[in-house]
């Protein structure tokens, strides 16, 4: 008898599923000085490049402002061009069920030109698309792996980790940042990267890129990961408390902004991003608690006064005393009582 079960017992492990491979990123710290892992999308005159020292790849030959240079190690990713160029790369995620990754950058760009985002947005830089409007941005997107790798719809982006707006300097140092993962358990996303420019030159750069979960130590190059506690809400004037929890002294600021309908003439009515929350900065001396008082705009408060809500994506940065600043974000509801004067 002893010789069927051991069969069994051999043909049963056999049959057992082996542990799922952990969800990571391919060449996130671009070290092997190439861009092998990701996949690139470009119209050809611009691309992106796996690139060390402060030479700019395209532009070095036609003696081109120096770029920054990679924040950690010896190399980083880079976009570059000789003209209007469309410039995208992208690489798969798998994430197990029940995971709870976290994604980890560091992101940095210097542009020749003011940034510029046209009305409706695209990655386009063909002029007739535009219609006579500038397009001069850097974006970091989660998108479903399905959708056209250019796509803006809102239904094909899962969740925008960066993006540049206009009135934004044109020249951004190393950024930490993050984004939680665990909403698209179970699921294949698509990290994009992606640049149009179509004024002049901007180099876009990412480094870093990493994945973690909550009980894993800090990757090489990681961040401190400063996290949200409660948000605490005042009903009675439609204020609220964000706690931040963070690991060292260091400067945190938060800005908010809310889609709003808007009219834009023979187009109709459509919905625009706006500030709706003042900015708001607070010291920490030490590793502690801070609490950032959250408080709407005269243009959220009108809203707040019609609604009694508004929902707003609150972003915060932190600045650590010498390391790379962070920058994370959550969505708010601010809330007004019906009877608050």
């Amino acid at each position: 008898m002893k010789r069927p079960l051991l069969l069994i017992a051999v043909l049963l492990a056999m049959m057992a599923p082996s542990g799922a491979r952990a969800a990571s990123i391919v060449n996130g710290d671009f070290e092997t000085g190439t861009l092998g892992g990701w996949h690139v999308h470009s119209l050809g005159a611009g691309d992106w490049f796996a690139y060390e020292g402060t030479a700019a790849p395209i532009g070095h030959k036609r003696g081109a402002d120096p770029v920054q240079a990679p924040p950690q190690g010896a190399h980083a990713l880079i976009a570059d061009q000789a003209n209007p160029d469309t410039a995208i790369i992208y690489q798969d995620i798998d994430l197990e069920s029940r995971s709870n990754y976290r994604l980890s950058l560091l992101a940095y760009y210097n542009s020749y030109k003011p940034i510029a985002v046209p009305s409706p947005d695209t990655l386009s830089v063909d002029d007739e698309e535009l219609g006579g409007q500038a397009n001069q941005q850097f974006r970091i997107d989660l998108i479903k792996p399905e959708a056209p790798i250019d796509s803006l719809d809102p239904s094909d982006i899962l969740r925008t980790i960066f993006r540049t707006q206009p009135g934004d300097p044109v020249a951004m140092p190393p950024t930490r940042l993050t984004a939680s993962l665990g909403a698209y358990a179970g699921q294949t996303v698509r990290l994009r990267i992606a640049t149009a420019v179509r004024e002049e030159v901007l180099n876009a750069g990412v480094d870093a890129v990493s994945i973690s979960s909550p009980s894993e130590d800090t990757p090489a190059g990681g961040s401190n990961r400063f996290s949200f506690g409660k948000v605490r809400m005042n009903r009675k004037n439609g204020t609220a408390t964000l706690f931040v929890r963070v690991p060292s002294a260091g400067l945190l600021t938060a800005t908010g902004e809310s889609k709003v309908t808007s009219s834009s003439g023979a187009v109709g009515k459509r919905e625009v991003l706006r500030s709706t929350i003042k900015p708001e900065t607070a010291k920490a001396v030490r590793a502690s608690t801070v609490s950032l008082h959250l408080r709407p705009t005269p243009l959220a408060r009108r809203v707040l006064e019609q609604r009694h809500r508004l929902r707003a994506r609150v972003k915060v940065v932190y600045l650590p005393t010498g390391e790379p600043r962070e920058v994370a974000s959550l969505p708010v509801v601010l809330r007004l009582s019906a009877h608050s004067p």
